[in-house]
């Protein structure tokens, strides 16, 4: 068992900074490091985030306490404002000392690490990463973390651990989103505001009709993510952070949830995973009671671990029954159930508690199916199995039998206020003071800090004989102890008086005074920088490609990309395709195989698309093909691939041995800057295709580089998610044999959007029913330097497909062409 203890890696608690107070909340409960955005280019623009100066207040204020402080700035960038904001945002935070930024964007990345080398880069869950083989690209551009995608399993984040020397930080608590984290674009298509820049409006969260149902669920609005039961597991992985997500979340919620995940990690780092697990058995009351509290602050209809256990998302593997990581129900707090409705009358509803009720805790009133009829906010503490009446409001459908739940629990929330919010820390420091006669009386304050002894050091007056009563050790104890209105308290104090001394209290006060604030200095500066790396701004980074060079080619190139074998032999018929790229979503290799040389024998250029999501299963079940000799990577007809995640490009490079000048990226992979582009082109691609939300005129910014195109035809795909409502509603789709069957939703506006089941691969992909429509606006890409237009084919029928190969394309949307994103 000891040497269980000695090899069990202690994860880092990472905690959400949603505002200044919620700094102190997570550094008062106990986090070693805690997230957080400043004013700009954050993933929760709608937090209270900290501006300006209180940024920097916010690293010195973490740093006293030996708390890491981790900037987000995981968003999609522009080109102006990369190139004319991004370093003077970043300088004086760098300065201050800041730990390490999360970054999404490979642009933002490439440029950060260039001007500012030394820091360290936190790759983001919004680069989609779902293996540590993709870390060999990242690695070399100051990147020393991944956050994987919240849906891997507990054995594939074993693998990742295993394939990386960089280190894991896992989200382990807090909202899920439906689809893989930097692969939506629900909320940006539909009202503007887009999830890649931090402005979410939640769709997910929102109630959908199911083709051939009545009634409405949220089928899009995952229950919240607790991992607690997992944390030995993920310890003896060996995961470098557990991350709490919660940044709009009250400092309260922050509070509790590192409080909680700080006491079990603490707990298995001293027990082992081994006796850990007996502990957890033996003491079920207290387990139990932390779960309910974690339940009080947020909750959606309970909580899921669904995505480690490998319930969802997982190719290749069969899961029985429908699932349960869907708040079908609620998309909200769901609070906890408290008692149950006995009797109703015209004006009063009486209900029977579990639990007791405390003053100023609000209660709802819920049918079976959860549907709230009514809330109200007690005015007195009531007792488990007492009897209560309350008067309800008029027309509120409540029933006999309902359920009673508790959405507040007030005295859960001022005893975290109390604890945690009310006054900052203490540090323990320890006093050594020394005086001799005719010599400068000494003070010497240390505290320890994650294993450092730091010390700040001061003289005082000279000491003087006393002509009577000499200073004691206590006297002297009594005074420099008096520690009140700082952040520190004295643990000990060690005195050393060489003869009778007079040692005035005003002098001891402020030898203690100066001391302490030098301590304090100290520990607010560490890590902080006092010079910049040498770098050179410039609107064009060194070997950028010139701007001639794209106009110069006079030829249009017409794409087209395919998901059916019939839209495949449809393209083939068409007379002006010079390339079609092959999904391999739908089709199986034998299908591929042949259309391959069919394109060939033609002179069209053949690509084939990888998957959306390139999970270990994949990786494994594709290398095993090559292995075999049966793959289609090695087929000399091929032209090329084009790749939408990190993992294909590693694997098509290393295992397949494709030279990456034959590659192409897709628009998922956000391409939205020069930096972006340049960073692709880095790593040797022949290629890269324009994200859908930039304008036209912001592609027309990046035209200098060459080969880019752009999708001018396409059903937009809103999500790619591991979750799947045609399992969660009707059961799995393999299973059944209705992996063809396209099921259509609806929201609360009418708009319709078509979920497609990737079942080889185990995603679903939501389109817009809308298709974006760019045929009157290829002139102007065109003048802009663009010569690559593609047309994405997916749900469309024989006879549209047709039409739109013919040159007629459909009316419907134009995306964020004319409209930017915010």
């Amino acid at each position: 068992m000891s040497s269980e203890k000695v090899q069990l890696k202690k994860p880092e608690i990472l905690s959400p900074a949603g505002s200044i107070e919620s700094v102190r909340a997570a550094v008062n409960a106990g986090c070693d490091a805690i997230y957080i955005g400043g004013s700009r280019f954050g993933a929760r623009a709608y937090a209270d985030n900290p501006q300006g100066d209180q940024m920097a207040e916010v690293i010195r204020y973490c740093h006293r306490y030996g708390v890491k402080v981790y900037m987000t700035v995981n968003t999609l960038l522009k080109e102006h404002e990369l190139q004319q904001d991004l370093y003077d945002y970043i300088r004086p935070y760098y300065l201050e000392g800041l730990d390490a930024v999360i970054v999404q964007d490979v642009g933002v990345m490439n440029y950060l690490h260039r001007y500012f080398p030394d820091l360290e880069i936190h790759a983001s869950t919004q680069m989609t990463l779902t293996m540590g083989e993709s870390t060999e690209l990242l690695e070399p551009y100051g990147v020393t973390r991944i956050v994987p995608a919240r849906e891997l399993t507990l054995q594939e984040l074993a693998q990742m651990r295993q394939s990386t020397g960089l280190e894991i930080e896992v989200f382990v608590h807090g909202a899920l989103c439906y689809c893989y984290s930097g692969q939506c674009l629900f909320s940006s298509m539909l009202g503007g505001r887009s999830g890649n820049r931090g402005r979410c409006a939640q769709p997910c969260r929102q109630r959908y009709y199911l083709e051939g149902e009545k009634t409405a669920g949220y089928y899009l609005s995952p229950r919240e993510h607790c991992s607690l039961e997992h944390i030995g597991e993920l310890m003896s992985i060996g995961v470098d952070s557990l991350k709490l997500e919660g940044r709009m979340k009250r400092p309260e919620y922050v509070a509790l949830t590192t409080e909680v995940y700080r006491k079990y990690v603490d707990l298995c780092a001293s027990l082992g995973t081994g006796e850990f697990s007996e502990y957890l058995k033996a003491h079920q009351d207290m387990w139990q009671e932390d779960m309910r509290r974690l339940a009080e602050l947020y909750n959606r209809q309970g909580f899921t671990s669904g995505y480690m256990e490998g319930k969802s998302g997982v190719p290749y593997e069969n899961k029985q029954g429908k699932g349960d990581m869907i708040a079908q129900k609620r998309p909200n707090h769901g609070g906890v159930l408290v008692g149950k409705v006995t009797a109703v009358d015209k004006h009063m509803v009486t209900y029977r508690l579990e639990r007791e009720l405390h003053a100023q805790d609000v209660v709802e009133f819920r049918d079976a199916g959860l549907c709230p009829s009514y809330e109200y906010t007690l005015g007195e503490a009531k007792r488990a199995g007492e009897l209560v009446k309350a008067r309800y409001l008029k027309g509120s459908r409540i029933r006999t039998g309902d359920l009673v739940y508790r959405t507040k629990d007030a005295m859960l929330l001022e005893e975290l206020r109390n604890k945690y919010l009310q006054e900052d820390p203490k540090l323990s420091v320890k006093m050594y003071f020394t005086a001799q006669m005719d010599q400068p009386m000494e003070l010497q304050v240390t505290v320890m800090q994650n294993g450092e002894k730091i010390s700040g050091r001061v003289q005082g007056i000279l000491c003087q004989k006393a002509e009577k009563n000499p200073a004691g050790p206590e006297d002297v104890k009594r005074v420099l102890c008096q520690t009140g209105g700082t952040v520190f308290e004295c643990r000990s104090c060690e005195v050393n008086l060489q003869g009778e001394l007079f040692l005035p209290v005003g002098a001891l006060k402020k030898l203690r005074r100066e001391a302490l604030e030098k301590l304090q200095q100290k520990l607010d500066q560490r890590g902080g920088r006092e010079i910049l790396p040498e770098c050179y701004l410039s609107d064009k980074p060194d070997g950028a490609p010139e701007k001639e060079a794209v106009h110069k080619s006079r030829e249009e190139k017409k794409i087209v990309s395919v998901l059916y074998e019939w839209q495949a032999a449809m393209a083939l018929e068409a007379q002006d395709i010079s390339t079609i790229y092959l999904r391999m979503e739908q089709m199986s290799d034998q299908v591929l195989r042949e259309l391959i040389r069919r394109g060939a024998e033609k002179g069209v250029e053949m690509y084939l698309m990888m998957p959306l999501i390139f999970r270990s299963a994949v990786y494994e079940a594709e290398k095993k093909k090559l292995e075999g000799g049966k793959s289609l990577y090695e087929m000399t007809e091929l032209t090329g691939f084009v790749v939408r995640n990190m993992e294909s490009f590693v694997f098509l490079t290393r295992e397949a041995g494709i030279q990456p000048d034959r590659i192409i990226t897709d628009a998922n992979l956000y391409t939205a800057n020069r930096e972006a582009v340049r960073w692709w082109k880095e790593q040797g691609v022949a290629g890269s295709t324009l994200p859908l939300e930039l304008t036209g005129k912001e592609c027309g910014e990046l035209t200098r580089q060459d080969r880019l195109e752009v999708v001018i035809y396409s059903y937009i795909p809103l999500m790619v998610s591991a979750q799947c409502i045609h399992r969660l509603t009707r059961g799995c789709a393999m299973e059944s044999g209705d992996r063809d069957q396209l099921l259509r939703i609806t929201d609360e506006k009418k708009r319709g959007f078509v979920v497609f089941n990737g079942c080889k691969y185990c995603y679903n992909i939501i389109y817009h029913e809308a298709p974006l429509s760019l045929g009157e606006e290829k002139m102007e890409l065109w003048k802009q330097g663009i010569r690559r237009f593609r047309y994405d084919f997916t749900i469309e029928e024989p006879a549209q497909m047709r039409e739109i190969l013919r040159g007629r394309l459909p009316k419907g949307q134009k995306g964020h062409y004319y409209l930017p994103v915010e």
